[in-house]
């Protein structure tokens, strides 16, 4: 492995690229490293890792019947191993084989932590895995070559390697981009990179059930999508892009985690003190959990906090349940569209929630929101909000509003307001009694 740092010492992250089946090191990316490294737009300039191995023909020169993939897993572990001491985030980025190296190692450097320290936090210093074309479920079309070579054998469907990684982060990594770590130990978000002209890897095998926003379909063949000739390529500004919702929610789990440990001390927290929130969407989606713990840490202050249940006692009342679904399928009268709103309205009328939030998310909102007030109960549709919006940018302002609203609540805001006064005469009317 060739570590590339700048002068001035490393930097906080770096980005590990690791080729694939009779690759090279530089050879495989042509420009990309150099583009991690020098940064591009809003960007920071990163750290480099380039990480070489011997494979196919490159191994036979050597007298090898190909890469042993075990071997090689076990190597680039111990890499990561040493780069976690010295950087706080660690990409991945992988391409071919190079997918199955880096899971493979992955799991070897995350059973690791596991050995060394069973309370470890979720959030490792393995920040995202980025594979590009790379065959997460193997490849029939490997069939073709010489099962002489090892490291092709491991590109095969269903291969025993493959099923046993892909066994532990099925059951111990959250793959997606969320600020939670539910039941998973780790959370190391993985993205792919699909070629639309890829002779060797399917889709269905690239994306290996990944949620469709962690998903990047590329133009170009197996090999090119790897080599993006400028830094404004789509496959570098997305991979950036990645990165940047990453460090958002590593960000937002290290507040939640600093809020969880300041509920855990306290013996009782007093009520006017914290107001709690709960979040539900129609489905997991990444930008929705994203925006949801943006405002509620935004809309916290020196005197009141806004706390997520999950930071809480488990039976604490929530003030403010905040429900999410879209449009078209409140419309369509999608289950799953509905289900988040009855849930919510029964949290009301059981007691275990204050007030409730409904918000119809895409076009035709308008519909929808008329819709929704048709479940109601007309005894509760007072402590229940229903509204609706276009873009992420109108839902920011409606969970604002929505908290901004409990926090208004509380009796420090209502005594530091700024006073009104409650009548504007023209005139002097003591002045104007005198006469």
């Amino acid at each position: 492995m060739n570590l590339h740092t700048r002068p001035r010492g490393p930097s906080k992250s770096v980005a590990v690229f690791i080729h694939g089946l009779n690759g090279s090191g530089y050879g495989t990316w042509k420009s990309w490293p150099e583009c991690v490294f020098d940064g591009y737009g809003d960007s920071p300039p990163m750290d480099v890792a380039i990480y070489d191995y011997p494979s196919l023909l490159r191994a036979v020169l050597r007298l090898r019947r190909g890469a042993d993939i075990d071997v090689q897993a076990e190597q680039l572990a111990e890499h990561l191993q040493v780069l976690s001491e010295e950087y706080e985030e660690i990409y991945l980025i992988a391409h071919s084989l190079g997918g199955l190296v880096a899971e493979a190692a992955v799991t070897i450097y995350l059973q690791n932590v596991l050995a060394r320290d069973e309370e470890c936090i979720p959030v490792s210093p393995i920040a995202a895995m980025f594979m590009m074309a790379s065959p997460l479920k193997g490849t029939g079309k490997a069939l073709f070559l010489l099962s002489f070579f090892r490291d092709v054998r491991q590109l095969r469907l269903l291969s025993q390697r493959q099923a046993r990684y892909g066994e532990f982060f099925h059951s111990h990594v959250q793959i997606q981009c969320l600020a939670s770590e539910g039941r998973y130990r780790f959370i190391v978000p993985r993205y792919a990179g699909v070629a639309t002209h890829d002779l060797a890897v399917s889709p269905i095998s690239a994306t290996d059930g990944l949620p469709r926003d962690q998903r990047k379909y590329l133009t170009g063949t197996h090999f090119s999508v790897v080599k993006p000739t400028e830094p404004s390529a789509p496959q570098h500004t997305w991979v950036l892009q990645s990165i940047k919702n990453v460090q958002e929610m590593r960000t937002q789990w290290y507040r939640s985690a600093k809020q969880k440990e300041l509920a855990s001390v306290l013996e009782d927290p007093p009520s006017s003190d914290f107001f709690v929130t709960q979040f539900e969407g129609e489905y997991r989606d990444a930008d929705w959990d994203v925006i949801y713990n943006k405002v509620r840490n935004e809309s916290s202050t020196s005197y009141v906090e806004v706390v997520d249940c999950a930071h809480v006692r488990p039976g604490t009342k929530v003030d403010l349940r905040i429900a999410l679904n879209r449009s078209s399928g409140v419309m369509a009268g999608a289950d799953a569209s509905k289900k988040v709103v009855l849930d919510a309205i029964d949290a009301v009328e059981i007691g275990i929630a204050t007030s409730a939030g409904v918000c119809s998310v895409g076009e035709g909102y308008a519909k929808a929101v008329s819709e929704v007030r048709k479940w109601l109960p007309s005894e509760q549709a007072k402590n229940i909000y229903v509204d609706g919006a276009d873009d992420e940018a109108e839902i920011v302002s409606m969970l604002k509003k929505w908290i901004d609203a409990l926090v208004h609540r509380h009796p420090r805001w209502q005594s530091a307001r700024p006073q009104q006064r409650l009548l504007q005469l023209s005139y002097d009317a003591y002045e104007e009694e005198e006469r």
